[in-house]
């Protein structure tokens, strides 16, 4: 880590951040008017400057125990995060409890402010003279070099393009872009970020013909099972035996053990509103925005709903979470499903965790009973929540569960033994033989393993399939991702109409890679290597099977392949930016 120059190289950042906070305390402390003097307007500009800079230093501080959740600094959509997933009110008392030590650095670094500013006095001229010249001369050109002070700083320089977030990739490698970046920054810019832009590394003759993403299974035999897609909230691949440090997850273990296991899967995003759409619509959030809050969010989208739902297909989404969280029962409608099932449709409070919204345990029991009225064949998806932070599990589970060696252990187990149950409800019912069940985690979670922690193993998740007659017993060990579930699952059931999906089949021949986002850089894995490109160049190659911990740099070692690699990723990254431009991400 190369911090003292990323420090000086983030000095540009900071001094953008620094001038927006305090561009009206400035202009009103250089006003040419005598009632500057006055103790009045004085007390105005302290607290002006005060509360100004308290806002801009709690949005770093928020980063401080945020961060190691998404690993990377917080942008716009925290605040539809924040704003319309659950009640507030009864998570901050929880916040504050757990990341007490954030709260106790922002009071320590608001006190040192304000005893700073008092330490520094104002200059003012006894009295304007207005009449004077050479007085105005120097309120004329203390204007101007103020002026020009704060329009170069947030600027960031006199490129011809203001400094933006993704300028932070050309002075560093991706892993350290956040040192780089100050979370003000990254809120105001996202912000401002409302529309992808359109590549034109290729002609579109070029595109079409090196990317296929109209999938058609035509000689395939259609059989109308059920999809159930189990999506397991913050559930890491190093959680379970495939991660081959800590077992979690004794039931999701013994299940492997009967499915179509993909033991190099990772998850297309680092949070759960990215998440979903990646699996259920093979459309990952590639851009500063998750789809879901993106100005695309209204686009046609081809998902499990869509195209199960034309077949005569029940399509449900179930999240035991407060209605509203993340938009979800806003975006499933748009999704193609037609049913809803959240904390309100629950209608029992009694199982309430406080916080997020139903235990899983019961949520999942009301999903096999809700499943069972439906008519088959049917779709649900339902998601998880229990394992998320604060990772408190019931009451009448208090110490069932052994504590550690990570502090959300406790609800893992708790989480893995809710399926536990939810399979045993499900072997009793009369659909369970005719089904397909998919298990995914949204994205990884919390680590103290150098790897696990890393921008490879952070991605790193379990993905499986299983059906109850064990007819899907196998290991794959090629790259997949979140986004290729879609396109495998239509493949696996014979869905032989045509469908758009970014991602492949698992029986596809043809390489297939994951995609991330993160930090204004795009991740491509493959089999064994990790790239970084900040657009349109190749940042970075690891291979991260012989350097688990990514210290040795191949980039231009192997110049062909880099190139290769480099091909595909800017045919791929121009067709889904035109995808979601222009709305084309489905078949006529």
């Amino acid at each position: 880590m190369h911090f003292a120059q990323d420090a000086i190289y983030g000095l540009r950042f900071d001094t953008f951040s620094i001038f927006v906070c305090n561009s009206l305390f400035i202009f009103l402390s250089i006003l040419p008017f005598n009632f500057y003097q006055r103790k009045a307007y004085q007390s105005f500009l302290k607290w002006l400057f005060i509360i100004t800079n308290s806002v801009f230093i709690m949005a770093n501080c928020v980063d401080f125990g945020y961060f190691r959740f998404t690993k990377k600094r917080s942008t716009s959509d925290l605040f539809e995060q924040i704003g319309g997933q659950t009640d507030m009110a009864k998570l901050l008392p929880q916040y504050i409890l757990d990341f007490w030590w954030v709260l106790l650095i922002y009071i320590i670094l608001i006190i040192v402010l304000i005893k700073l500013f008092k330490k520094v006095k104002p200059v003012v001229l006894q009295k304007y003279v207005f009449t004077n010249i050479k007085q105005w001369l120097l309120i004329f050109f203390t204007f101007v070099l103020f002026t020009g002070c704060i329009i170069l700083g947030i600027r960031g320089g006199l490129q011809r393009i203001p400094i933006d977030i993704v300028n932070a990739g050309s002075v560093t490698i991706p892993e350290e872009i956040p040192i780089v970046l100050n979370t003000p920054f990254t809120l105001i810019k996202s912000v401002s970020q409302v529309a992808l832009q359109k590549y034109d590394f290729y002609d579109e003759a070029f595109v079409n013909a090196n990317f296929k993403p109209v999938h058609h299974f035509k000689d395939s035999l259609f059989k109308k099972q059920n999809v159930v897609v189990l999506l397991l909230e913050s559930f890491s691949k190093e959680y379970t035996k495939l991660g081959r440090h800590k077992n979690l997850t004794p039931f999701l273990d013994s299940l492997m053990d009967h499915s179509l296991v993909f033991t190099n899967a990772y998850s297309n995003g680092s949070k759960s509103i990215e998440g979903i759409p990646a699996v259920l619509s093979s459309l990952p959030s590639l851009m500063a925005n998750p789809f879901i809050n993106s100005i695309y969010a209204n686009n046609v989208q081809t998902s499990f709903a869509t195209l199960l739902g034309k077949e005569g297909y029940t399509t449900a989404f179930f999240h035991g979470g407060i209605n509203g969280t993340m938009n979800f029962d806003d975006w499933a409608p748009s999704a193609g499903y037609s049913n809803y099932f959240g904390k309100k449709e629950y209608g029992n409070d009694d199982d309430f965790d406080g916080f997020w919204g139903i235990w899983d345990e019961p949520f999942l029991q009301y999903s096999v009973k809700k499943m069972s009225e439906f008519k088959q064949p049917f779709h649900s998806a339902i998601f998880t929540l229990s394992s998320h932070h604060p990772y408190y599990v019931p009451a009448k589970y208090k110490d069932k569960f052994k504590k550690g060696p990570l502090e959300n252990s406790e609800s893992i187990r708790y989480a893995d033994y809710s399926l536990k149950q939810f399979f045993a409800s499900a072997k009793k019912e009369a659909w369970y033989n005719n089904t397909i069940f998919v298990l995914c985690a949204d994205h990884a979670s919390i680590s103290e393993d150098p790897f696990y922690s890393n921008i490879v193993g952070n991605q790193s998740i379990p993905v499986l399939f299983f059906k109850p007659d064990n007819s899907l017993k196998r290991e794959n060990n090629k790259t997949f991702s979140q986004m290729d579930i879609l396109p495998s699952i239509m493949n696996l059931i014979g869905y032989n109409k045509p469908f758009y999906a970014l991602g492949k089949s698992f029986t596809d021949t043809v390489s297939r890679k994951s995609y991330f986002y993160a930090n204004s850089s795009y991740y491509v894995y493959n089999d064994s290597i990790c790239y970084s490109f900040s657009v349109p160049e190749l940042k970075s190659v690891f291979n991260y099977k012989h350097d688990s911990l990514l210290r040795n740099q191949l980039l231009n070692k192997q110049p062909l392949l880099d190139k290769t690699t480099s091909k595909e990723f800017k045919v791929f990254l121009q067709a889904y930016n035109a995808m979601l431009i222009n709305n084309s991400g489905s078949v006529k």
